[in-house]
């Protein structure tokens, strides 16, 4: 995959053919694993908002979490690539993007060069890595908890969210409405068209929180349990 298109993507109305993933154990967290201090705080970016998180605490919880799961197949911080040159937002911000090659899927991050904490995170891939199958399962199961758990950690969530953020990302691909609102977070799904070969069209799952006045401007629809 060309990671350089993913910091070009837009959202549009487009719906994916998936089953539903399954439902996600909860498993118990240290305490060390959630931001007692709060997971968002206020920043001059476009959005409003950052997480109070940097690249390397969201790493370590990241890694963390897939431990408690049973999953030593960890991430690296020197694996981390930066993507493009350090660029000024529409309000002057300085963002460096940073990406990780994971197995068919790249873990993204914008990170405020001041700062130096996460403005957004999300998880990338082709639509044909995505609509895979094998003997194990379906590809879309297993892109979805990987995003799905990445919010969990950069949002500051306990396990008991899991299910549901893994449900709101699916219904970003179900329903016309790539983008959802919940709880002070932004969940968008935005693609990038290959017009010589649908199968290598690029696909971002991506979470980001933003200021109120940004919710009421922007008329977000806000997801409901169905």
């Amino acid at each position: 995959m060309l990671i350089s298109l993913l910091s070009a993507c837009s959202t549009g109305e487009s719906k994916i053919e998936i089953e539903k993933p399954h439902s996600v154990a909860t498993v118990d967290e240290p305490s060390y694993l959630l931001n007692e201090t709060g997971s968002v705080e206020t920043s001059a970016n476009v959005n409003g908002r950052r997480f109070n998180m940097t690249l390397y605490e969201f790493t370590s919880k990241y890694n963390a979490e897939k431990k408690l799961r049973g999953d030593n197949d960890l991430i690296v911080m020197g694996n981390w690539r930066e993507n493009g040159s350090p660029a000024k937002d529409n309000h002057g911000v300085l963002i460096q993007y940073y990406y990780y090659d994971d197995y068919g899927v790249n873990i993204t991050a914008s990170v405020e060069v001041e700062s130096e904490k996460i403005m957004n995170v999300g998880v990338g891939t082709t639509m044909s890595n995505f609509m895979a199958q094998d003997e194990k399962g379906n590809n879309s199961d297993e892109v979805l908890l990987k995003t799905a758990l990445m919010a969990q950690v950069a949002c500051g969530y306990d396990s008991s969210k899991l299910d549901t953020l893994q449900n709101i990302f699916y219904r970003t691909t179900t329903e016309a409405n790539n983008t959802l609102y919940y709880d002070g977070f932004v969940f968008a799904l935005s693609t990038q068209e290959d017009v010589t070969n649908s199968k290598n069209n690029v696909m971002l799952f991506r979470v980001f929180p933003i200021s109120e006045e940004l919710k009421k401007e922007w008329k977000l629809q806000e997801y409901k349990e169905k």
